[in-house]
């Protein structure tokens, strides 16, 4: 039976999946706070802070992923740390600061897109400007984000099955040392390539019902201004 290996094995593909998604979950939570606030800083450009922000960005972005992890794992947290981490930490650690570069520059564009009449109409209302950024100009600016930053947490799920080249046993992973020993590869592979198609397809496919959805409703009220002036 060719899925035989798949079946025999499932438990213990299943349990690459849960690892997978641990590290995707606690990657997307950190890289966004993180990414978040070093978009902030650069879109108010505040004097030393922006720049070192910008050196951080761009010279994350400037690397390979992969090399990356490695880096992060046998070099960087062993030398802050004075000792070898686990390959989950690693792992983690490298996308949050990988990930937080690339959602810094999807943040900064959604900030600088907001019309200056809003902003106007924030400052006439007295509001201060850590208030015009609160209330008035990162609302909007998420909403704008939005496609960007899911497209972008795709690609992070999608990027964890690189964590493998330390060690990590996640999903992909699983799936290697599944077919090393048993040699099928094709159906092994194939299995998992469809567990990343059902993950990532869901979570693009509910997004944009979501943001339809939020049209819909910016729109309903948008009449209903209108109609009520």
């Amino acid at each position: 039976m060719y899925w035989e290996d798949v079946f025999n094995n499932f438990g213990f593909l299943m349990r690459g999946l849960v690892v997978t998604l641990q590290l995707a979950g606690l990657s997307v939570i950190g890289s966004l706070i993180l990414g978040t606030s070093f978009g902030v800083i650069r879109h108010l450009k505040i004097p030393v802070f922006s720049f070192v922000a910008a050196a951080y960005i761009e010279s994350v972005r400037s690397i390979p992923l992969i090399l990356f992890i490695v880096f992060i794992h046998f070099g960087f947290l062993p030398y802050i740390l004075g000792g070898p981490t686990s390959f989950f930490v690693s792992a983690c650690v490298a996308l949050i600061i990988f990930t937080s570069a690339y959602i810094a520059e999807i943040v900064r564009g959604g900030l600088n897109s907001i019309e200056k009449e809003h902003i106007d109409a924030a400052v006439s209302l007295g509001l201060t400007s850590s208030q015009r950024l609160v209330y008035i100009i990162m609302p909007i600016a998420m909403a704008r984000m939005m496609p960007a930053l899911v497209s972008q947490f795709i690609a992070l799920i999608k990027d964890t099955s690189l964590a493998s080249i330390i060690g990590l046993i996640e999903l992909t992973r699983a799936g290697e040392i599944i077919y090393e020993r048993t040699y099928r590869e094709f159906e092994v592979l194939t299995f998992i390539a469809l567990v990343y198609f059902v993950i990532c397809f869901t979570l693009s496919r509910y997004t944009k019902k979501m943001e339809t959805k939020s049209h819909m409703m910016h729109s309903e009220k948008t009449h209903k201004e209108v109609y009520q002036a």
